[in-house]
C-alpha cells in the first residue's frame, strides 16, 4: 500500500502540474480555506479549476484538537483539482448555479520522524466528492476521506464530510462566511484509540465562521477562521475505554494575514503568500486522554497555539 501511495501521489501531481500549465487562471478570491469561489453572475464555462497550497508550520495539531507532532518543521502539501460538470447561467438558473468533482489530496511531512513506524512522511489523505454553487451565495460539498498513516501509527481511517457554506456579501470588503459541517467515521477511527474492544466509529458537527475583510486599497487581506466541535459521546475515548462526552470538546480560531503575489502574470494563476497564528481550547477529557497518551507531547494542555506560513496559488 505505501507504494501505492506513493505511485497514486505522484500521477496526482503531475497531472495537477499538467493542468495547471493548460488552464486559464481565475480572478476569484478564495471563498474558504479549500476551494476557490466562483463568479458572482455567469458560473465559470473552464472545465477545471484548481488549488495548490504548501504550509510550514512548528506543530502538527490536526482540525480535531489531536497534537501529533511538535518537533522541528512541519510541512503539509494540498493539491485540489474541481472538475465542472454542470456549468449555468446564473442569470437563468437561479438554484443550481454550478456543479462539479471535487478531487484533492493531501500530506503531511515532517524533517522529524514520528509514528509507531517512525518517518518523515506522516500522512496522506485522498479526498472526492460532489459540490454544487447554489442560489449564488451557498456552497454544499459531500466529500468523502481516505485518512491514511505512512507510519502505521493507526488503520486507514474513511469518512463522510459534508458541508454547508453561506458567502456573505451585507457588508463592502467584509464577510463572515458561516458555515455548518458534519463529519461522519465510515469505517475506522480518526482519533485515539487506547481500548479497541470498546471503540466504535462515531461523528461529530462543526459551526463555523470564517470572517475576512479585504482592504480595498492595499493588496491584503484579513481573516480570522474560526469553528467549534461538537461531538458524539463516544468519537473521544477517555483511557479506561469510556465516551468522552458530547459537550462543546474543541474551540479554534486563527488570525490569518494574505497578501497577494500581484508581480506574476496572471497566466500562471493567482499567487499569494500567507502567515497565521492559531489558537486551539480543547476541552474534552477524551481529547486530553488522548493527547497524554499518544500525543506528540504527553501532556493534558488545554491551550495550544500554532504558527502557520504557506503560499497559494489558483488557477
Amino acid at each position: 500500500m505505501r507504494t501505492q501511495s506513493i505511485l497514486f501521489s505522484l500521477i496526482f501531481m503531475t497531472a495537477t502540474t499538467v493542468v495547471a500549465g493548460a488552464a486559464p487562471a481565475t480572478d476569484q478570491v478564495p471563498a474558504n480555506g479549500n476551494a476557490p469561489s466562483r463568479t458572482n453572475n455567469i458560473a465559470s464555462q473552464d472545465f477545471v479549476h484548481g488549488q495548490l497550497n504548501l504550509e510550514f508550520s512548528d506543530d502538527y495539531l490536526t482540525s480535531r484538537g489531536i497534537l501529533l507532532q511538535n518537533r522541528g518543521l512541519v510541512t503539509q502539501q494540498y493539491l485540489r483539482l474541481d472538475w465542472n460538470l454542470y456549468p449555468l447561467n446564473r442569470e437563468t438558473n437561479r438554484f443550481i448555479n454550478e456543479a462539479y468533482l471535487m478531487t484533492a489530496l493531501w500530506n503531511d511531512v515532517d524533517t522529524v520522524p514520528g509514528g509507531v513506524d517512525p518517518g518523515s512522511w506522516n500522512e496522506i489523505d485522498f479526498i472526492a466528492g460532489p459540490g454544487a454553487k447554489l442560489f449564488d451565495d451557498w456552497t454544499l460539498e459531500s466529500p468523502i476521506f481516505a485518512f491514511k498513516s505512512e507510519t502505521g501509527s493507526y488503520p486507514t481511517c474513511w469518512a463522510w464530510d459534508p458541508r454547508l457554506t453561506y458567502h456573505d456579501h451585507f457588508a463592502k470588503n467584509f464577510s463572515l462566511n458561516p458555515y455548518a459541517e458534519f463529519f461522519d467515521e465510515l469505517r475506522g477511527k480518526i482519533t485515539v484509540v487506547m481500548v479497541p474492544a470498546q471503540s466504535q466509529s462515531s461523528y461529530y458537527g462543526v459551526l463555523g465562521l470564517d470572517p475576512t475583510y479585504v482592504f480595498p486599497t492595499l493588496p491584503l487581506k484579513f481573516e480570522l477562521p474560526s469553528y467549534i466541535i461538537i461531538p458524539a459521546k463516544n468519537f473521544y475515548q477517555r483511557e479506561n475505554g469510556s465516551g468522552g462526552g458530547a459537550d462543546i470538546a474543541l474551540m479554534t480560531t486563527m488570525f490569518k494575514v494574505t497578501v497577494p503575489l500581484g508581480l506574476i502574470q496572471p497566466s500562471c494563476g493567482k499567487w499569494s503568500v500567507y502567515a497565521g497564528v492559531q489558537y486551539d481550547r480543547l476541552n474534552n477529557p477524551g481529547l486530553l486522554d488522548g493527547n497524554e497518551i499518544a500525543g506528540a507531547a504527553h501532556d493534558r494542555e488545554r491551550n495550544l497555539v500554532v504558527f502557520h506560513t504557506g503560499m497559494t496559488v489558483h488557477f
